[in-house]
């Protein structure tokens, strides 16, 4: 009987650790076709490798102040870029943007 039990545990161990970690490959995926469609849409855009440079932590909700401090840059300069991507995206407003971009 204890058998049985040291079994069934080793047995749910197991599954369990699959279930993770096919939890964490799909995980993964996701994340990378999205990071593929994000690419596209800004290839689409016509975005330059620097627009996007700067864009990506404005995204992920950073300020100007910060992003140009990260990318040693003036915060004036940050702006100027993200005018530039709204006007080659076509939006105004960041919400607007990351669904355009991610959409």
């Amino acid at each position: 009987m204890v058998c049985l039990i040291g079994l069934l545990l080793v047995l749910h161990v197991v599954l369990f650790v699959r279930r993770v970690r096919q939890r964490r490959e799909e995980e993964k995926r996701r994340a990378l076709t999205r990071e593929m469609l994000f690419l596209a849409n800004c290839a689409q855009y016509e975005l330059s490798e620097r627009e996007v440079e700067v864009l990506r932590p404005v995204l992920e909700g950073k300020t100007y102040k910060e992003v140009g401090e990260l990318l040693f840059i003036s915060e004036k300069t940050v702006d100027s870029h993200m005018q530039h991507i709204y006007g080659k995206v076509g939006v105004n407003s960041k919400l607007a943007l990351l669904n355009k971009l991610y959409n």
